[in-house]
């Protein structure tokens, strides 16, 4: 049983991750996704750091599907996902699902390559993803686990282009 706050953010992850609106995820939408924060930070499409997104994006989502029991070349609705984002936190595999995704974001939003990501170009690709100035800022408190302002590339694994 999750709160319905928890809910909420994992059915508004949903709706940002269903970028044709039909109601269903697929792994194209996942794909899609990535190209939408790419073209928000204006990053070539066929980068280090793109395909590293497009990566992570194609990892999560074939993880939840696997947590739901749906074929990786299937498709998701709602229901599903939300139970597979809540059976991975109740595995206490959340970071698995997550986390070459997280990492690339992280890295697409180092915006000039130094490995620091600030809290403002953070919020750029938060935004992109559809989420408000608020839940950027939350997200980015989240990740900032020494709470310098500031997010280093490197403490995500996966994350540094090759």
């Amino acid at each position: 049983m999750i709160t319905d706050a928890l809910r909420a953010e994992y059915e508004h992850r949903f709706s940002t991750y269903d970028t044709d609106g039909d109601g269903y995820l697929t792994a194209q939408d996942f794909t899609d996704r990535a190209r939408v924060l790419t073209d928000a930070v204006g990053e070539p499409a066929d980068s280090a750091k793109a395909r590293a997104l497009g990566a992570g994006m194609r990892h999560t989502f074939e993880q939840l599907a696997a947590l739901a029991q749906v074929d990786a070349t299937g498709r998701l609705n709602r229901e599903q996902f939300v139970e597979a984002f809540t059976r991975a936190g109740e595995l206490g595999s959340l970071g698995r699902v997550v986390g070459p995704s997280i990492a690339a974001t992280v890295a697409l939003a180092d915006a000039d390559g130094d490995g620091v990501v600030s809290r403002e170009d953070f919020a750029v690709v938060h935004r992109a993803a559809g989420y408000s100035a608020a839940q950027a800022e939350e997200a980015f408190a989240a990740l900032d686990r020494d709470g310098d302002g500031r997010l280093l590339v490197e403490a995500w694994p996966g994350a540094a282009p090759e």
